[in-house]
């Protein structure tokens, strides 16, 4: 049997799926708890990229200009974007992923990783192929380093997604693991469809998105998870192809909004791994956002085009989180380090341990009683009701 460039793609997806969504592979075992992540099979596949009409665009001259994004990219006619799945057909701005995602599984919500925002709630998570950024060290760049002519793709229409939400125990609609914003259409059409069940909706984004549309995420999101990749504009040049202001000003959006904030940080060693720049990271978010929004610092395993760089050692996100801490902090995480205390939430007054987690897998236990601490009675900010 001869494989398609297709073929090959949709198996690295899946080998990328298996390890951080628990798909088709055996799923990891922690301390006795098998993995209750894994993928959904069966569903209808579509064949065809299907085309739709998406928001944020406007003509200029015989091109289409997308401003959904910081990029606003002037897109020829027949041509897509920089993101690969916002093109232009006719004069008119169109997504090649309505209703056309390439990953669907079941996660707890732990893994967004989200802390402080409905624990132990079942997620159904959802990808499109596109992405608006060029992270070198991505991990899931199967999907998002390619447009849909080159995903194979299910049919999801909104209403769909939400009825296999519910068939699957699930209160929470996540989309993650590629870039949501730039289906921006497709997430929120399923976010409200949710609402209308009772269905949180949690967005998983690299925030570079102009501010208009970040804003009318978050009038539909309950929980926005924004991937703030470093604190240099030139790492977000050199390693993400992008810019660390417009990502500083969807912060600021979302921190407006009534959504829920958190924060996550990737540290890549020798790239943004200085302490100087963590504490410059940790008195932003204190100036701008306030001490109670929640920060993980996750650790860099090699991946995509950085694949011959080494894993961020366990003494580097030590460092970082204890520069975080220092900074004034009150909620710093350590993500991909299972075990340690840094993935556990503390009263910051009584410094009693409230949730003990088991890695990203669920929550061993919690002391969080309306909102509050259940020994001191210190408020915890975050949505601890579902």
């Amino acid at each position: 049997m001869s494989w398609t460039r297709r073929d090959f793609l949709q198996w690295g997806a899946c080998l990328a799926g298996s390890c951080l969504a628990g798909g088709a592979l055996a799923a990891p075992v922690y301390r006795g708890k098998e993995n209750p992540t894994r993928t959904i099979e069966g569903l209808p596949r579509q064949q065809e990229v299907l085309y739709t009409p998406a928001q944020y665009g406007r003509g200029v001259g015989p091109n289409v200009q997308c401003v959904l994004c910081p990029k606003y990219c002037i897109i020829p006619e027949g041509k897509a974007g920089w993101c690969r799945v916002r093109v232009n057909r006719e004069r008119k701005l169109q997504s090649t992923v309505y209703a056309q995602p390439c990953s669907i599984a079941l996660h707890p919500m732990e893994q967004g990783p989200i802390f402080h925002a409905y624990p132990g709630a079942r997620c159904l998570a959802i990808a499109a192929a596109g992405c608006n950024l060029r992270c070198k060290y991505c991990q899931n760049w199967q999907m998002s380093q390619f447009g849909a002519e080159d995903t194979l793709n299910y049919y999801l229409e909104p209403a769909e997604a939400v009825q296999l939400a519910i068939r699957n125990n699930c209160q929470v609609l996540a989309f993650t693991y590629t870039e949501p914003v730039v289906y921006a259409e497709y997430v929120m059409d399923v976010a409200l469809e949710g609402k209308q069940y009772g269905l949180k909706s949690v967005l998983i984004t690299a925030g570079f998105v102009d501010p208009e549309p970040m804003r009318d995420l978050c009038e539909v999101f309950d929980v926005v998870r924004v991937d703030l990749k470093g604190f240099r504009e030139d790492f977000y040049e050199k390693v993400a192809k992008g810019r660390l202001q417009p990502v500083l000003d969807a912060i600021e959006v979302v921190h407006s909004t009534d959504a829920w904030l958190e924060i996550v940080d990737p540290i890549v060693p020798r790239f943004n791994d200085k302490s100087e720049e963590i504490r410059d990271m940790a008195q932003w978010i204190l100036d701008h956002l306030g001490d109670g929004v929640p920060v993980h610092f996750l650790r860099f395993f090699p991946a995509y085009k950085m694949r011959n760089f080494p894993r961020t050692p366990d003494s580097t996100l030590e460092r970082v989180r204890d520069a975080a801490l220092e900074t004034g902090l009150k909620f710093v995480y350590l993500g991909n380090m299972p075990g340690h205390e840094g993935e556990n939430t503390f009263c910051p007054r009584c410094n009693r341990m409230l949730i003990h987690r088991i890695g990203y897998l669920q929550v061993e236990e919690s002391h969080i009683k309306d909102g509050a601490c259940a020994f001191c009675g210190e408020p915890i900010p975050g949505r601890w009701d579902i």
